[in-house]
């Protein structure tokens, strides 16, 4: 009776020993190999890269539509600035300033809200135009609006405390309240916002490229390590050949 109990438990140790042992070996066959998981790890990248690049087109597509909102809100700081400069001469130039000069002074105090509006328009035809595709920031559109943002901050600040009515024309000025009617051109901020936006959007694409080339770069190595590895072997076989046969 010992006997047959001590065989009864060697040999469920044996199994219990031969279970474990064969998840083992399965899990070591089931590993993937580096190259396997490196392919594995460049299709997501790539799945990721694509999932990006439409996060970065739905981006660019709000984008422009808050951009032709601007457009409407440049234009509407152009009417309320002609307005007022109009309101000014009547009140204070009217049979002193005549029709051309009227014109003029309208042209050089609202100077600042037509750059705004040219500012607002390239850069809602250059939103336009990368809808589709991402465009580069040395398009001309946005070089363009670029160069006149400066150029619309300066004449804001020259031209806001000024009023309608040049100092050498002997007329009676409005009240002062009449001098405050120019508004900070809301183009500078959202160009500043469209340049930060097409830069993180770039910055980011380029990170993804980058990542997805490091990954090809490491699969195309391994390649050339097992194409190096079979032709060691197949020499070593011609050589054990070579030598059987002598």
């Amino acid at each position: 009776m010992a006997d047959d109990t001590l065989r009864q438990r060697r040999g469920k140790k044996a199994g219990g020993a031969a279970a474990t042992s064969t998840p083992a070996a399965t899990s070591a066959k089931t590993q993937p190999t580096p190259k396997e998981q490196l392919q594995n790890a460049h299709a997501k990248l790539v799945m990721s890269r694509e999932r990006t690049a439409d996060l970065h087109a739905a981006w660019r597509n709000q984008l422009f539509r808050l951009s032709l909102i601007v457009v409407f809100v440049s234009i509407h700081q152009l009417q309320s600035s002609i307005g007022a400069c109009i309101r000014e001469i009547k009140d204070g130039g009217e049979g002193h300033v005549s029709g051309m000069e009227a014109v003029k002074l309208i042209f050089g105090d609202s100077f600042c809200e037509l750059l705004g509006v040219v500012v607002a328009s390239l850069l809602a035809y250059f939103l336009a135009l990368s809808k589709t595709a991402s465009l580069e920031l040395d398009h001309w559109a946005y070089l363009l609006s670029s160069a006149l943002v400066p150029v619309c901050v300066g004449v804001f600040f020259q031209s806001s405390k000024a009023g309608c009515i040049s100092a050498d024309v002997n007329v009676e000025m409005p009240d002062e309240g009449a001098k405050d009617r120019h508004q900070f051109p809301v183009i500078v901020i959202y160009h500043t916002i469209a340049t930060v936006s097409h830069w993180f959007m770039k910055s980011g694409m380029q990170k993804c490229e980058d990542h997805v080339k490091l990954v090809e770069q490491s699969i195309k190595d391994f390649e050339a390590m097992d194409k190096k590895m079979e032709q060691r072997r197949k020499l070593v076989k011609a050589k054990k050949a070579g030598a059987k046969r002598k």
